[in-house]
């Protein structure tokens, strides 16, 4: 009797997990889709478990499967209004927002509305609007997110133009490419600041053409985008030599003016930590 009662446990758990999983597949399909293709999708995801990664789906593997067998339909029939929202547990408003328009503004988006701004005990919530004749793409959106250390945990699509992302920030890294260690670096002309991850720098050595005429304004950030200290001059300058603070993840550099002055672009050279 015990051991049928534990049989039973287990085949109902099991049942649960299955529903869970296809649950999923269909919040990114939509219902309709998921419905004409079921047998299809439960053959091509048989394998459940290999398509987990640390509790959740792995989405990018995920979405590449409904992608290569034409089960994630983005098309519109006309360019309107899409709606795409981003939540997230850890409660770091500024660095997510620039994850996210990064991400848009790769993927072309020049024009992003802001539709909705929420932040509580859950964490936070930012709502925004693209216009196009199909719906960002998700694994595009993955991509960028994963090469920025972010995490998409689940996806919920409302409607062909409506989706929401979840997503997990905790080790989110806004500057992934470094500048070599102990090498003069030339960096051109910007068009916006410059930013530097400095994760690992203790020391920063920025030189300046004597043809530019730069006014340095030099911020400091953490992992989060929280100010941790800055610099300023109000007069023109060739060479800055900074301590980085130990809680800083990036450096923000520009000029108090304009980035005209910079027109020479500049030197920058990292001394990483011991």
């Amino acid at each position: 009797m015990r051991i049928l009662v534990v049989l039973l446990t287990l085949i109902f758990a099991l049942s649960l997990n299955a529903a869970s999983f296809y649950k999923e597949i269909e919040n990114i399909t939509g219902k309709n889709t998921y419905i004409a293709n079921q047998k299809i999708i439960k053959t091509l995801f048989k394998n459940r478990s290999s398509f987990y990664t640390k509790g959740h789906l792995d989405y990018p593997r995920v979405l590449a499967v409904l992608k290569e067998n034409h089960l994630l339909n983005v098309k519109i029939s006309r360019t309107t209004e899409v709606t795409l929202s981003f939540a997230t547990r850890q409660k770091h408003p500024v660095a997510f927002i620039r994850l996210i328009k990064s991400a848009l503004n790769e993927l072309g988006y020049s024009r992003i509305d802001v539709r909705k701004v929420i932040r509580d005990r859950s964490g936070f919530m930012y709502k925004v609007a693209v216009y196009s004749a199909s719906a960002p793409d998700p694994i595009m959106i993955a991509e960028s997110f994963g090469r920025k250390s972010a995490e998409i945990v689940k996806i919920k699509r409302f409607s062909i133009s409506s989706w929401r992302y979840f997503v997990d920030i905790s080790h989110i890294d806004l500057v992934p490419d470094r500048l070599p260690n102990q090498k003069k670096v030339h960096l051109p002309k910007p068009l916006e600041p410059y930013w530097v991850n400095v994760s690992k720098t203790k020391i920063v050595v920025l030189n300046s053409s004597r043809l530019n005429r730069w006014h340095p304004e030099i911020v400091f950030y953490d992992r989060y985008l929280n100010i941790v200290d800055n610099f300023s001059k109000d007069i023109k300058s060739y060479n800055v030599r900074l301590k980085v603070p130990e809680d800083a993840w990036y450096m923000k550099v520009s000029d108090l003016y304009t980035l005209e002055n910079l027109s020479r672009g500049l030197t920058v050279y990292l001394a990483n930590r011991k």
